[in-house]
């Protein structure tokens, strides 16, 4: 986990934690199983849809302080379907 310290003019200090962000894939069993993380937001999402693409699997985006709040899924078979129908 990264932290950023502020120092506040009442004397006090503000120290925001920021955690990471973990792509977690569906297996077999319908179990949500964890492969890479990421340090932002951005990162991990753009990674999830390029294994969902390369996998047809179905990944998620979770946050390292609250993972049972989902930040996105990504299908990999909707993805391949609007490839081809773009392309």
């Amino acid at each position: 986990m990264h932290s950023c310290c502020t120092h506040l003019p009442s004397g006090f200090t503000l120290i925001l934690t920021l955690g990471m962000y973990f792509i977690e894939r569906r297996g077999a069993d319908r179990q949500w199983i964890r492969e890479l993380n990421f340090k932002n937001e951005f990162k991990a999402v753009i990674g999830a849809r390029r294994k969902a693409i390369s996998t047809l699997g179905t990944y998620r985006v979770v946050h390292a302080l609250w993972p049972n709040q989902v930040v996105c899924y990504v299908d990999g078979p909707e993805l391949a379907k609007e490839v081809v129908t773009k392309g």
